[in-house]
Order: C-alpha cells, then structure tokens, then sequence
C-alpha cells in the first residue's frame, strides 16, 4: 500500500510536469506562429522592396541613356556654336570678342552720350530762364 501511495505521488508529480511542459510547449508554438507571421511580412517587405530597387535601376538606366544622349547633343551644337563663331569671324575679319568689346564701348558712350544730352537739355532750360532775367537787367 505504501508502494501504491508512492506510486501514485510519483505519478501526479510526473503529470504535473507532463501538464507544465505540454503548457510550455504551446506557448512555445504560438510563439513560433506569432515569429513565422512576422517573418511573413518581412518576407513581403523584402519582395516590394525588391521590386522597388529593380524599378529604380531601371529608371536608373534610363536616366543614364538619356543622360548621354543630351552630352551627345550639347557637344554637337557646342560644335555648331564654335563651327558658327569662325563664320562669323571670317565675315567680320575679327574675332567675335574683339566685336563684342567694340560693341560694348559703342553702347556705353551712347549711354553716356544721352546722359549728357539730357543734362543739358535740363540745364538749357534753367539757363535759358536765368540768362534771359540776367539779359533783361542788365538791359534796364
């Protein structure tokens, strides 16, 4: 009887333990579920975002092509420009800095000259006026 009594002791001990690791164990599943959900999303994450980068290298090579074709046309009309600026030269015998020298002087003494013009158009008028009382007194 006392063996019994053991026995049975031994065995609530042993289902006490069964019951705590079977308790365990489905809090370590649900966990496990809870990660490989979470793994799910980073999953899903990772292809839009791989996705997103092949997207952007493609956009980046077409940037790049693009890129290159512009280069491509700005050193063609640079070309042009340069091929247009010996023309001119020839045409003008000159260098087409030198002309642009020339034609900012030309501009800069016809400012000054208009400048002069209107101060004396203005001091015309207030002489006239002071020459013409001076003239009338000492006439008197």
């Amino acid at each position: 009887m006392v063996e019994n009594k053991r026995l049975a002791d031994r065995e609530k001990i042993l289902e006490m333990r069964v019951k705590k690791v079977e308790s365990e164990n489905k809090s370590l599943l649900k966990k496990i579920e809870a990660d490989q959900t979470e793994i799910d999303i980073l999953k899903v994450k990772v292809a839009e975002l791989e996705e997103e980068k092949a997207r952007r290298d493609e956009q980046n090579k077409y940037f790049e092509l693009k890129n290159k074709e512009l280069e491509a046309a700005k050193a063609m009309k640079e070309h042009e420009l340069y091929i247009m600026n010996k023309v001119l030269e020839n045409i003008l015998e000159k260098s087409i800095e030198q002309r642009f020298e020339e034609i900012e002087v030309e501009e800069v003494r016809a400012k000054r000259q208009a400048e002069i013009d209107a101060e004396m158009k203005n001091k015309g008028k207030g002489v006239e006026g002071s020459d013409c009382r001076k003239i009338n007194s000492s006439i008197y």
